[in-house]
């Protein structure tokens, strides 16, 4: 198996979600600090950090995931369950969330310009309903040597619990 492109998301990543309405309207923004690595060839780790203007904070700690022998990250976690592969030039996700099981969301994860600015859009819908779209703007400011040993240690006493303003 060789990965091309989930490698080159690897470190911290910061930036902007934006929730559209279907009608064009915008219902939530909130900024993001992702922070991602591979302890091996065959697992994943990513941490979302989001961040509201009146000072909530939210961390989703989607634990290590694993990628089959077609090189697709297989994740099944307490909040989600989906997949992500990569085509020529995107990393593609389909997933749904467990406290929405007839949710389904889709993303397409695009590297721009240096590989230093990433441009990501979910697509959501509910049963046969479409319910809008995120729009995400990311720029990598740090590599994975930059995320210190303690952010993981620390992790379990930062992790969410509740329902996520990010579902919004």
């Amino acid at each position: 198996m060789t990965l091309r492109l989930f490698p080159l998301h690897l470190g911290i990543w910061e930036g902007t979600y934006t929730r559209i309405q279907p009608d064009g309207t915008v219902s939530n923004t909130f900024r993001s600090r992702l922070t991602i690595r591979m302890p091996d060839d065959r697992t994943y780790q990513q941490v979302n950090e989001y961040f509201w203007d009146d000072g909530h904070y939210e961390c989703h700690d989607f634990g290590t995931t694993y990628f089959n022998e077609q090189g697709e990250l297989i994740f099944d976690n307490p909040r989600m369950v989906g997949k992500a592969w990569e085509t020529q030039n995107s990393v593609v996700l389909t997933w749904s969330y467990r406290d929405r099981p007839d949710s389904q969301l889709y993303e397409l994860i695009n590297l721009i310009g240096d590989n230093k600015h990433r441009i990501r859009v979910w697509k959501w819908s509910c049963g046969d309903v479409f319910e809008g779209l995120t729009m995400i703007d990311e720029r990598k400011v740090g590599e994975v040597s930059d995320i210190p040993d303690s952010f993981w240690t620390e992790l379990p006493n930062k992790r969410f619990k509740g329902v996520s303003r990010s579902n919004l």
